[in-house]
């Protein structure tokens, strides 16, 4: 055991006591509620093994966007979050302004834990959540996240290159939190909106199948993103992801192949160093002025378009990511087809 791993043990089980003998006598009674709560415990099988969870969970702490994501769907609101980024907040007291996408539909003020990969412990500590939930890449905080509260960690991929789904980990979510009727609703919901969108974009999908998927900030690195939220979701609904010859899974490109890359459409997963989210428009100023890219037919007949990879990629891949998306697609490709037959009636 690492010096830095005792001290930090050290001080989560002081915070502990220090909270522990802050309550008053009768708050260590159980009542009936808590007695009510304990006969409906269950074991939760997660990537970590199995952990016992009694009742429905009212302090939630959510330690990464997908499992945010997740709960919010299942109709579960967090009491703690860890982002993408630290963004040096100690509440997320305006969630709506604060957390991409999906804070508008949080309607606590979450204590902020800064960085998913590094939440902080003291802070869950003196929150004393009712259950921690969190993704199996945090398994190196494990036993220290366990000393606090019931911690489970989901993964939400199982197979190599195997696409990243919520569907793949959204019952564990669910029946850790007393929500089983709810995944199975959110699971029947998905397939419809994938009817949907095939409805509305067959005109696409007719004219344009092939879609080359790529991220970049168009500054320093390009990747193909064939693994990718949007990928899962534009293969449900029929179109065909493109890769370059030679190229697996998500990989770094150069800029020279772009040209030679035989697509209907391109789709842009825009990132920058300066912005948290929302690069899509720099993104686009960029390769409007980039002579490679800028002669590239299918961006001079209108079939390049930018998103904005914080939701399109994979960090949220949740099923209200998958409901943003569904619904943004139908109005950012069907403009390719109106494009089109402009042209052919002004020709």
């Amino acid at each position: 055991m690492s010096k830095l791993y005792r001290l930090l043990t050290i001080g989560i089980c002081t915070v502990l006591l220090i909270v522990a003998c802050g309550r008053s006598p009768n708050s260590l009674k159980s009542d009936p509620a808590t007695s009510a709560s304990s006969e409906s415990c269950r074991l939760v099988s997660h990537e970590m093994g199995e952990t016992k969870v009694c009742g429905q969970p009212q302090k939630v702490a959510a330690l990464s966007p997908h499992i945010l994501d997740s709960i919010l769907a299942l109709g579960v609101q967090p009491s703690a979050y860890a982002e993408i980024k630290d963004l040096k907040l100690k509440t997320y007291d305006n969630p709506t302004e604060q957390i991409p996408y999906l804070g508008k539909w949080v309607k606590t003020q979450p204590v902020a834990l800064g960085h998913e990969l590094s939440p902080s412990l003291e802070r869950l500590t003196l929150l004393q959540p009712d259950l921690i939930l969190g993704e199996y890449w945090q398994e190196d905080k494990y036993s220290l996240l366990t000393q606090i509260a019931p911690t489970l960690l989901f993964r939400d991929n199982y197979q190599p290159n195997q696409l990243r789904s919520w569907q793949q980990d959204i019952e564990g979510i669910a029946r850790a939190l007393g929500r089983e009727a709810q995944a199975q609703e959110l699971l029947m919901e998905f397939d419809q909106q994938i009817a949907q969108a095939q409805t509305e974009l067959q005109p696409v999908l007719e004219a344009y199948p092939r879609i080359f998927l790529i991220s970049s900030d168009l500054t320093t690195n390009v990747y193909s993103v064939h693994e990718s939220t949007a990928a899962r979701l534009l293969q449900k609904i029929g179109f065909k992801i493109i890769q370059p010859p030679d190229i697996q899974g998500n990989s770094e490109i150069s800029w020279e192949i772009l040209p030679r890359v035989k697509t209907d459409l391109i789709i842009v997963l825009s990132y920058s160093s300066d912005r948290f989210y929302n690069s899509e428009d720099t993104t686009q100023k960029k390769w409007a002025k980039n002579p490679l890219l800028n002669s590239m037919p299918v961006f001079q007949q209108g079939r390049v378009f930018f998103v904005d990879s914080y939701l399109w990629i994979s960090h949220t891949r949740g099923p209200l990511t998958d409901k943003l998306i569904l619904k943004a697609l139908p109005d950012l490709l069907l403009d390719s087809v109106k494009k089109a037959e402009r042209a052919k009636n002004s020709a």
